[in-house]
């Protein structure tokens, strides 16, 4: 198994978790709520978990960038996103992560180019910086933010699950792409 089968694999798994969860829902509830893409974001790290006993960083922040689309209030999209801020540290593939969301959600250049900087800058030291990223953290929670349209809300989820997923690939695979292929042991 090489990158791209991989991803394409990962990908059709993505869409055949949200197929299950979406056909158990009555007929007038099909669309993945926050406690679904919890649910997702389980289901794509126990993927990692079986293969190499680990969830990479870019697995584990792409899922939570994706579960604060559809968190239920802003608090908790801060709380996710403050989140990540462990995750990513000197993350490869984070760029490119950020860039797939984006594109998935709308965000104009401007826009990615904040989200990109506050994740990977190196600058936040100190009070100061502590109450300017609180700042930051807040207007960049409202990126995240969107209307009441559900249904919006659901397709937003899913295209920025897998875009964020295809894009962080390539740095995944750079460190564990021998043991994704299976030609290696744990």
């Amino acid at each position: 198994m090489n990158l791209e089968q991989f991803t394409d694999t990962l990908l059709a798994n993505v869409d055949a978790k949200a197929g299950e969860i979406i056909s158990s829902k009555p007929e007038n509830q099909k669309l993945l709520t926050y406690i679904d893409a919890q649910t997702m974001s389980a289901s794509i790290q126990n993927i990692f978990i079986n293969k190499i006993d680990v969830v990479p960083k870019q697995v584990r922040a792409t899922c939570t960038f994706c579960e604060a689309i559809l968190s239920p209030s802003l608090s908790e999209k801060r709380k996710l996103l403050k989140s990540i801020l462990g995750i990513t540290g000197t993350t490869g593939g984070i760029t490119m992560i950020i860039t797939g969301i984006g594109m998935a959600l709308g965000w104009g250049a401007g826009v990615m180019s904040t989200v990109i900087a506050f994740f990977t800058g190196g600058a936040f030291l100190g009070p100061i910086a502590w109450i300017a990223g609180g700042v930051a953290l807040a207007s960049i929670a409202a990126y995240f933010a969107f209307s009441g349209d559900a249904a919006k809300n659901h397709e937003r989820y899913l295209s920025a699950l897998k875009n964020g997923l295809k894009e962080g690939m390539p740095s995944v695979w750079e460190e564990f792409g021998e043991r994704l292929a299976g030609t290696t042991n744990r």
